[in-house]
């Protein structure tokens, strides 16, 4: 049997179950409304089941795993915890469902997506990309603005967050932090200090390129902008074009390097061609392909459900 780790409502998981149910393999899914119910572990007779929605699972029958982003949640009633023991509670759970990963894992399931590794540092990814030989814009931290003496002032500069982004709400709207230029000459004037910040050279860009990898197969889509937008994610459709696109060898071999040494089954990768360089800018864990499948035509909800 298979178990799938989804949020509701993700388009590539629900293709793979499309996918899956055409092949007539037995799965089931894990999501914000599919919960744990029930589990019962007996460690002296090997016994671990569990209950989703009230249907009884045994953790040896699933031979395949794969984790597509989210979580493993339980169906318990919050209301009768004590909010002094919130923290304890959640604790609790949390032990509870690293076990039953960590149970699939040593009982031989396979193991598909970043089911231990759900997060990377961008400070550490860039770091190690470029010690590995992948091209990176020149990239400062710094909390005191009089330390933009030391960066060169003539290029352009972009900031983004050190962290992922996290939607704020400020009465009741919505602000996301992305990709912004800002002008070093506005600003190298000022005293003030502030949290450590990243910026980044604005590298002339040629075109985007998203790449999604998975185990080490390795796919890409050239992403062409007609606006002045910075944040390919802040693009509208219409300013985009989409071009499959074929990597060399050795960004590819550099690409499957770096996802062994972060130990990373699957991620999608954004990469800016310059002339006749490529710069990496960052790898996100949760791996949305969907852009990349759709517009390769590559089938990669086919490929995963293949080997699930």
């Amino acid at each position: 049997m298979i178990l799938l780790i989804s949020v509701d409502n993700d388009t590539m998981t629900d293709e793979i179950c499309t996918w899956l149910s055409y092949q007539n393999k037995e799965f089931v899914r894990l999501s914000e409304n599919q919960h744990i119910t029930k589990a019962f572990f007996d460690f002296s007779k090997n016994i671990f089941k569990i209950s989703i929605n009230n249907i009884e699972y045994d953790l040896n029958d699933f031979t395949s795993v794969f984790y597509r982003n989210g979580g493993i949640y339980f169906s318990l009633d919050k209301e009768e915890i004590d909010n002094h023991l919130t923290e304890f509670y959640n604790s609790e759970i949390e032990s509870t469902t690293e076990f039953i990963c960590f149970y699939l894992k040593i009982n031989g399931a396979n193991i598909f997506g970043n089911l231990f590794t759900k997060e990377v540092n961008k400070l550490e990814v860039l770091y190690l990309v470029e010690s590995i030989g992948l091209k990176i814009p020149d990239t400062y931290i710094l909390s005191q603005l009089k330390d933009l003496e030391k960066v060169d002032i003539s290029k352009k500069y972009i900031t983004k967050a050190v962290s992922e982004m996290k939607p704020i709400f400020i009465e009741n709207e919505l602000y996301l932090n992305y990709t912004r230029e800002i002008n070093l000459n506005t600003i190298q004037s000022k005293k003030e200090n502030i949290i450590p910040s990243l910026i980044q050279e604005r590298i002339n860009k040629t075109y985007e390129i998203r790449v999604f990898f998975f185990e080490k197969m390795i796919w890409a889509i050239a992403v062409f902008d007609f606006s002045a937008n910075i944040d390919i994610r802040n693009m509208k459709e219409n300013d985009k074009k989409h071009l499959p696109y074929k990597l060399p060898a050795e960004i590819k071999r550099k690409i499957i390097k770096m996802a062994k040494v972060l130990d990373l089954k699957c991620g999608t990768i954004d990469l800016i061609k310059s002339d006749d360089d490529f710069y990496f800018l960052e790898v996100n864990p949760l791996g949305q392909f969907y852009q990349v499948s759709y517009y390769g035509n590559y089938q990669i909800e086919k490929y995963i459900a293949d080997l699930l």
